[in-house]
């Protein structure tokens, strides 16, 4: 069975779609395109080329891709072919975009509110801090509003509505094309700005853990390093810390079963020479009196372990299956055997054993000298 600690394989995935600036020849959305899919960049041209010649339908997708990214500075894709070979699709694209317009009269007016919405694009790209900047947008939004001017006084009034519906879809298209990326722009901006805020938190919290915990715990380690018990302690209680925070360990929250378990095994290593890592299954629920016992009766097993069996690990196992807490504390140290334990000792038999039994559960201690000792406890939830 594979172990559920094992790495997990990372699987391939495309780069982040972004338009490169170097290397453009319009607004860098093909090289995006070849640069995301691993392809060269004149073929992403060349399907862009070939779908303008359907009704312009790829200079649709071309715009659609351009509002939906954001630009960014890594460098573009390199071609095989000559560089002049993709100003050559472009013209073809515009070449091939007007002659589809041309059949309804819409030539004219959609250049000019293309040429408006290119500058104003562009603009945005990069970005409205400049003056430049800000007259390319409102020049932008000029050459728009005159392609929709142009388009109503083709209309003469009468019974021939297609200009006026070419206005109004020009009227839309040109406020999309001046509003919409503005909006995603903004929207981005907003997003990025609360992701960094997220990280620059994140950083300080965890600047702020490492310094309250981590620093000072090496500093006592480095004043006590004549002191070997002592410097392990400091560790494994600082790890079990920092894990408790890192991972959300159920020691941070002692109210439930596995919580109370997980303190347990902290308290121990902290008294003894041992490390104690828990490995808990099923659900995790409230702590109860009988429950609170069960944790208590392990407690006292790990103790027992910390003092007799010799040993630097301890291992415990408590699993949460079929309405029954089971919790297993084994050592591979000394052992014992059970009936040449004297009346007068206490630790199993009044600490393991009897809580068990006023939780009404069960406890089995399975031991032989110098095969070590397994303590098992069961209680119904």
């Amino acid at each position: 069975m594979t172990s559920p600690y094992a790495p997990r394989e990372v699987q391939p995935a495309y780069p982040r779609l972004t338009r490169p600036q170097d290397g453009r020849v319009v607004a860098g959305v093909a090289a995006g395109l070849a640069g995301h899919l691993g392809v060269d960049v004149l073929f992403v041209r060349l399907a862009f080329t070939a779908l303008c010649a359907l009704g312009g339908l790829g200079a649709f997708l071309y715009a659609g891709v351009w509002v939906a990214t954001k630009p960014a500075d890594a460098p573009a894709p390199t071609s095989r072919f000559d560089f002049r070979a993709h100003w050559l699709l472009v013209l073809a694209a515009v070449l091939a975009v007007g002659l589809g317009m041309s059949a309804g009269g819409l030539l004219i007016p959609l250049v000019i509110v293309g040429a408006g919405a290119l500058i104003t694009w562009q603009a945005y790209d990069r970005g409205l801090g400049s003056v430049t900047n800000k007259v390319s947008v409102g020049a932008g939004g000029v050459l728009v509003l005159a392609g929709v001017v142009i388009t109503v006084a083709r209309w003469n009034g009468g019974t021939d509505f297609g200009p006026a519906l070419a206005a109004v879809l020009l009227t839309v298209v040109g406020f999309g094309a001046l509003v919409v990326p503005l909006v995603l722009k903004l929207w981005r901006q907003v997003a990025d700005e609360g992701a960094e805020k997220a990280a620059s938190e994140a950083r300080a919290d965890m600047a702020a853990q490492l310094h309250d915990s981590v620093l000072q715990t090496l500093a006592l380690i480095q004043k006590r390093a004549e002191d070997p018990e002592e410097v392990a302690r400091l560790a494994r209680g600082q790890e079990r810390e920092l894990r408790a925070w890192l991972f959300d360990s159920p020691s941070a929250a002692p109210a439930t079963v596995f919580g109370a378990l997980a303190v347990a095994c902290g308290e121990v290593e902290d008294l003894f020479p041992v490390r104690i890592a828990p490995v808990t299954v099923g659900e995790d629920v409230e702590l109860t009196e009988a429950t609170k016992l069960a944790v208590q009766a392990a407690r006292e097993a790990m103790v027992n372990a910390g003092k007799h069996a010799g040993v630097d690990t301890v291992d415990v196992y408590a699993e949460n299956l079929a309405g029954e807490l089971a919790i297993f504390v084994r050592d591979r140290g000394a052992g014992f055997d059970m009936d040449a334990v004297a009346e007068d000792r206490h630790g199993i038999r009044d600490s393991v054993c009897a809580r068990m039994e006023a939780a009404g559960g069960t406890a089995r201690v399975n031991s032989r000298p110098g095969e070590g000792t397994e303590v098992e406890l069961t209680v119904a939830l």
